[in-house]
């Protein structure tokens, strides 16, 4: 009988086992994996949101209390970024006493937004999340609304600053257009002395109008930073040129006790083409704020506004995570820049001639 049968039985055995212990192997290694998957989970993340929730409120708690007091820091600087406006407004205006008190108002809400942050940075004094395992003790949401809340105050924490800068712009930009004012006026009353027939004290009131156009001068290279040509320069140019010509001829009438005579008729003519360079009107204001406005006192309403953006934005972000409050308001539309507005004074039109 042969032995082939007896044979194959331990070798289908053998098969049988081999099919079963991968089966289990392949089992195994499945749950392995599923293990390994489970213990992946970082403890800030929302599948581990048990291991967080302790430190999770103790944050969340003291972020509350922040941004409930940041909410109306928010509203002062949105006072503050219109009273900056209305500051630039109004460094041309004829009257100064409404520069003044948009400065005044200003800085009384700079100086309230500058005490609240510090109170508020003093609050969270301490704050944790900052730690180097942090990220295990706190969700990424609660670590993420953190973040937002001390970039607000941080935006917040610099606004008396740029206050302080746009005071000093606008005060330096509005005692420019004062002096150009002041000018016209001089003019104006050399002028009237001259259609009196007053020659000699016309020619005397003039020197101040000179020495004024000097001022200008000293205010262009402190205001302008563009060391090239601007409408400032070509102002102080021209009037200068004009000043000069109108004392002239003056002196010559004086000279001549009223008579027509050559250098009268000279002076005359040098007088009238300065005058025809002169600017037709006090449009050319606007242009010369605007060059003094580029020097410093646009960037620093717009930092203002930047800033109010910053915190708005970090508002909203910190709003938005789990554990937040309450959603904060709109704070408004962007700041726009308007042209200062400029009251019409007599002065660039020239002195009619006795």
């Amino acid at each position: 009988m042969s032995s082939a049968p007896a044979r194959s039985l331990p070798n289908l055995g053998r098969a049988i086992r081999g099919i079963v212990w991968t089966a289990l192997f392949a089992v195994m290694a499945a749950g392995a994996a599923g293990l390994i998957a489970q213990a992946s989970h970082t403890p800030g993340g929302p599948a581990r949101a048990e291991l967080t929730s302790e430190g999770d409120a103790v944050l969340n708690a003291r972020l509350d209390a922040a941004t409930a007091r940041l909410q109306g820091i928010a509203d002062d600087v949105d006072r503050l970024a219109e009273d900056a406006k209305t500051a630039l407004e109004q460094i041309a205006s004829a009257d100064p006493t409404k520069l003044e008190d948009s400065l005044q108002q200003g800085g009384d809400v700079a100086e309230t937004i500058d005490t609240e942050t510090r109170a508020v940075l003093d609050s969270l004094a301490g704050l944790p999340g900052d730690e180097a395992d942090a990220a295990l003790h706190y969700s990424n949401d609660t670590l993420v609304r953190r973040a937002a809340v001390l970039a607000a105050l941080d935006a917040a924490a610099g606004l008396n600053a740029n206050w302080l800068q746009v005071t000093a712009q606008a005060t330096d930009a509005s005692g420019l257009t004062a002096l150009i004012a002041h000018h016209d006026q001089v003019v104006l009353a050399a002028a009237a002395k001259g259609r009196s027939r007053q020659y000699a004290a016309g020619a005397a009131t003039l020197d101040d109008a000179i020495l004024t156009v000097a001022s200008v001068k000293a205010a262009r290279v402190k205001l302008v930073a563009d060391p090239g040509p601007t409408v400032l320069d070509a102002w102080i140019e021209r009037n200068r040129t004009y000043d000069l010509a109108l004392q002239a001829l003056y002196v010559a009438l004086d000279r001549s006790h009223g008579r027509l005579t050559l250098k009268v008729q000279a002076a005359r003519r040098a007088e009238r083409e300065a005058f025809l360079q002169l600017p037709p009107d006090r449009r050319t204001i606007i242009v010369i704020v605007a060059e003094v406005a580029r020097g410093g006192l646009t960037q620093a309403v717009l930092a203002i506004e930047d800033a109010r953006g910053r915190i708005d934005d970090a508002l909203a972000e910190a709003a938005n995570q789990p554990g937040a409050s309450a959603a904060p308001e709109e704070s408004g539309a962007p700041f726009e820049s308007a042209a200062p507005e400029v009251t019409p004074a007599p002065g660039e039109t020239g002195v009619p001639l006795p």
